[in-house]
């Protein structure tokens, strides 16, 4: 913000110069090198302040010093102050001092020198010309010891938000992967102790499950502590060899489910994993999971239709209502679908849910590319 209140006032004081240069051109060349001078260190102000300012208080000076020469051009008044502004965000005592004693002799030295042209009382007004300074320059303080409060501010922000990723790394590491590792160690051991038993329950599925899902919790769990930064492995995966396995995973764990119905993908995308797409990903699983949890495999069947472009993933799915007696229905959370609308919403995708004539739908849109704004759903 600073930065752009010095760019405003620099091109407003630009303006100004030019203006007072085109109605009251210097008569000779000192005064127009010096009229040159003057245009170029405003321009040059929002890059490089610091020594734009102390070049400003030089031709100052040396402007004041040969008023008597050619007293018409640009007035260095608007200029000078802009420069005390710049140096108070250096805030050091000793440029403001030595700023001050330069300018205000090389005025005083005109204004005894050169009354007419100056028009400069002595005393009174070269000591409201120096109070005038000195309140820019404070100014140019307040705006120092604001940034520093404002980058304070944000490391602070930055630290707490790096602390809580620890504690989301540790909590999931902890509570979800201690307890797949577990999952998948016990399977071993019935495997070892009773193969029958092992393939009559399913365990090889159940190993499957953990452990994809173990590696994608050390997968969150890695992002978690490169403070959201995909993992570089996740970087060379398409977005859509990553649909591809999703929906192979999902319509592989509904089938051994019994359920009933197909999931089907078209289109290309060549575009790798990242961020955003991630989204869309959680959004399938989710997908999946609800279908899981709130279907009834002997009443209903499911469709799951996406098409991938390089700058668009669209996603359609269907399943029916009906239940049938003795389906309990998994506790519903409420969360799962919410969450992640938000997170499409803010990547400028759309997501759309409706539940009638025994139908349950659910379209998104999700941007691969560029941002804007999105609408938010009910949760499921």
């Amino acid at each position: 913000m600073a930065d752009k209140v010095i760019l405003c006032l620099s091109v407003a004081a630009l303006v100004v110069a030019i203006a007072e240069w085109i109605m009251n051109p210097p008569h000779t060349v000192a005064g127009t090198l010096l009229a040159v001078l003057l245009c170029l260190i405003l321009a040059l102000m929002p890059w490089k302040s610091h020594m734009a300012a102390w070049c400003m208080i030089f031709v100052g000076t040396i402007g004041d010093l040969l008023v008597g020469v050619d007293p018409a051009g640009p007035s260095t008044t608007w200029a000078t102050l802009l420069a005390m502004v710049s140096l108070g965000r250096a805030t050091r005592a000793w440029e403001c001092v030595l700023s001050l004693v330069i300018t205000l002799s090389a005025v005083t030295y005109a204004a005894i020198r050169y009354p007419d042209i100056m028009g400069y009382g002595i005393p009174g007004g070269i000591a409201n010309l120096g109070v005038s300074l000195l309140c820019v320059y404070l100014i140019g303080v307040s705006i120092r010891y604001r940034q520093m409060r404002y980058m304070q501010q944000e490391t602070r922000r930055q630290i707490e938000q790096s602390q809580r990723s620890q504690f989301m790394a540790s909590l999931f590491h902890e509570a979800v992967s201690g307890n797949l590792t577990r999952i998948i160690v016990s399977a071993e051991c019935i495997q070892r102790k009773d193969s029958d038993v092992y393939e009559r329950c399913g365990m090889d599925d159940i190993v499957h499950y953990a452990d994809d899902a173990l590696r994608q919790t050390h997968q969150a769990i890695d992002m978690l502590q490169r403070d959201g930064m995909m993992p570089d492995a996740a970087k060379r995966i398409t977005v859509q060899a990553a649909v591809t396995s999703v929906m192979a995973s999902g319509d592989r764990r509904l089938h051994d489910l019994e359920y009933q119905g197909c999931s089907e993908v078209k289109g290309e995308c060549s575009l790798c994993v990242d961020q955003r797409s991630l989204v869309f990903l959680a959004l399938l699983r989710e997908v999946y999971t609800n279908i899981e949890r709130h279907c009834d495999p002997r009443g209903s069947a499911y469709r799951i239709h996406i098409r991938l472009t390089d700058d668009m993933a669209m996603l359609s799915q269907t399943n029916g209502t009906a239940k049938t007696a003795g389906w309990i229905p998994a506790p519903e959370s409420g969360r799962g679908l919410s969450l992640l609308s938000k997170q499409i919403r803010q990547y400028g995708g759309t997501v759309n849910v409706s539940a009638d004539d025994e139908q349950w739908r659910l379209s998104c849109s999700m941007p691969l590319v560029g941002s804007g704004d999105g609408f938010l759903t009910e949760p499921r």
